[in-house]
């Protein structure tokens, strides 16, 4: 694991290269911290629910919705399968996005976007519901969620109900 601080490199036998490989968290800390602070002043908000395979989660997107609300921010609410750059800088009059989709997204390659793209995480720090955390969350699929931007936290999990049978089986007649 690159983030515990052991050193990791990258032998490549058909270049004959050996390359070390690590990540700069402070710069990615840093760069979101960023696009929070500019996000924190857009009016007009796109909201996107991922529709490629299982990443998007309502009840996600549903808990934004209400914070922008709380927040006297206008949104927009798009259905995408694939989220690029060129797509949202298309629409010119929104100031800041939320993807609910590819949880790696917005760390990787939110940098590309032409106006900040969010996590359900980032987005709760900018709309101030909660506060920034130096650590930053990677629990997007942990069963000890720390918030409500994740699929398994508490508020977000689908739940399920069991009708029971209108017909007892003893009272089945062959």
């Amino acid at each position: 694991d690159i983030s515990s601080g052991i050193n990791a490199e990258y032998g490549d036998p058909y270049n004959k290269t050996l390359t070390q490989e690590y990540y700069d968290h402070e710069k990615m800390r840093r760069i979101r911290f960023e696009e929070i602070e500019k996000a924190r002043k857009a009016e007009k908000w796109g909201l996107i629910l991922g529709t490629l395979g299982r990443q998007g989660n309502p009840a996600i997107l549903s808990n934004i919705q209400k914070q922008l609300t709380a927040a006297g921010k206008t949104f927009v609410v798009f259905l995408m399968s694939e989220i690029f750059p060129e797509r949202l800088g298309l629409m010119k009059e929104i100031g800041a996005w939320v993807q609910v989709a590819c949880p790696r997204l917005s760390i990787d390659w939110g940098y590309a976007f032409p106006t900040p793209l969010l996590s359900p995480y980032e987005a709760a720090v900018a709309l101030k519901s909660i506060q920034w955390q130096e650590n930053y969350p990677m629990d997007f699929y942990s069963n000890a969620s720390l918030g409500p931007w994740t699929n398994n936290h508490p508020d977000n999990k689908v739940k399920i109900t069991r009708k029971k049978p209108s017909v007892k089986p003893d009272s089945l007649q062959v």
